[in-house]
């Protein structure tokens, strides 16, 4: 019991001293000893092997893109052309579809292959001008870059290229278009909802009087619409990079990381070659943006160390040991031991894994449709994965925004948490009664 105690005391220290203010690796790190003083575990041997080997696999593993993601969304902003995107798509649907350009931006950019953490660097520079120009509170500017990357566009449409739509494939022998009707229905009430939640949210702050201000620190500029890069200029390097990124994974059978980290370098080189009129100084604004990348870098991955250290405790173990050992119907049985998972743990990726390499032979005995258990148990995992607000992706997202985790929180956690946890038990639903 006290082991327990221990990982309940550790999330509520995180959310604590996140709330406070405190720097991430400081955050996790306090966490990680609470974890390991409550199991009994070996200090140094948690911190050295179990944090550390955690944290520098995601850094390993995540180095490039983020760097990349950050320069790229620093010259799209320096140059113009997230303005020229903004007003473009402004003067197309008009400044009260903001958030709906925003919404279909990070849902394309994800379809095609690209992470929720790119996609946070990537789309800020564009939704902080149609922010603006809207006046929109930049509080809710973290849910809406968010919401498609980090829900239905990574579990729920049948085809996406995600890590989490591709563990199931490997343990379930479908493949990333199973449960394709299920995916399609539960896609199409999540964005409903998503989007009915946060249009209600805007007119709640406009009723308040709340208006756009930038964070502190930050300046930005509105280059008049004449001196914009062309609109063509302005959308071919995201052009380029959604093709190519296709392009890679399915021409050339690229992995995934691989075929974004080419496509993303392809797309900086040819918006500093589009734009190099445009840059002041583009030493400093690659020299400025690799660093705050790489800072983001070390705040993420060091959550993902803490991680590393809750999943090698003992009362880890004990928890999903008896959540496995449960007699209910294996799927009900995945479904709450991948949401348990992923809610302790922040990582979707990690519930999965977990899960399915464990009972993944169990549930094809069941008889049950497989393309439907691939569907039901990806969606599943996202909801409770930023039910706390130490999940890896909504924290660059914050840091990409530089926004503070105790201002966008509580719209990340209605849209990008209790909305698909909602929409997950309405795929359960729909799955066992035959749609698939």
């Amino acid at each position: 019991m006290l082991g327990i105690a221990g990982l309940v005391l550790a999330v509520v220290a995180i959310v604590a001293l996140i709330w406070r203010g405190w720097h991430m690796v400081v955050v996790s790190l306090a966490a990680s000893l609470i974890v390991v003083l409550a199991n009994g575990m070996d200090v140094l041997a948690a911190i050295n092997e179990s944090y550390m080997g955690d944290m520098s696999a995601f850094v390993g593993s995540w180095f490039l893109l983020f760097a990349l993601g950050s320069v790229f969304g620093r010259v799209m902003g320096d140059s113009g052309a997230s303005a020229g995107i903004a007003s473009s798509m402004l003067r197309l649907v008009g400044e009260r579809h903001a958030l709906l350009v925003i919404m279909v931006t990070g849902l394309v950019l994800s379809y095609g292959g690209i992470s929720a953490f790119i996609i946070a660097f990537s789309v800020y520079p564009i939704a902080v001008e149609l922010f603006e120009r809207a006046d929109i509170p930049k509080k809710l500017i973290v849910a809406a870059i968010m919401v498609c990357p980090a829900t239905l566009g990574m579990v729920m449409m049948p085809g996406i290229p995600s890590t989490q739509n591709l563990i199931p494939a490997s343990f379930l022998g479908t493949d990333a278009y199973a449960g394709a009707l299920l995916g399609v229905i539960c896609s199409v009430v999540m964005f409903a909802l998503s989007y009915a939640y946060l249009q209600w949210e805007i007119g709640r702050c406009r009723r308040r009087g709340e208006r756009f201000a930038p964070s502190p620190g930050e300046t930005l500029s509105r280059p008049d619409d004449a001196a914009a890069p062309p609109v063509w200029a302005c959308f071919a390097p995201i052009v380029l990079l959604v093709v190519l990124v296709f392009v890679l994974q399915r021409a050339a059978g690229m992995q995934a990381t691989d075929a974004v980290t080419v496509s993303m370098l392809a797309a900086v080189v040819a918006a500093c070659l589009l734009y190099r009129g445009r840059l002041a100084d583009i030493r400093r604004a690659i020299g400025e943006s690799c660093a705050s990348g790489l800072g983001s870098l070390v705040s993420v991955a060091a959550i993902m160390g803490f991680g590393g250290v809750v999943v090698a405790s003992p009362a880890y173990q004990g928890i999903i040991e008896a959540l496995m050992s449960t007699s209910l119907n294996p799927l009900w049985q995945g479904f709450i031991t991948i949401f348990a998972i992923a809610g302790i743990t922040g990582s979707a990726i990690g519930a999965l894994n977990i899960y399915l390499g464990s009972m993944a032979q169990t549930l094809l005995a069941t008889g049950l449709d497989p393309a439907m258990m691939h569907r039901v148990l990806c969606m599943a995992s996202v909801g409770p994965a930023t039910l706390l607000p130490h999940t890896s992706a909504m924290l660059a997202a914050n840091q990409a925004a530089r926004t503070e985790v105790r201002d966008t929180y509580r719209y990340v956690l209605v849209s990008c948490a209790l909305l698909p946890i909602l929409v997950s038990l309405l795929g359960m639903a729909l799955g066992l009664a035959g749609v698939a």
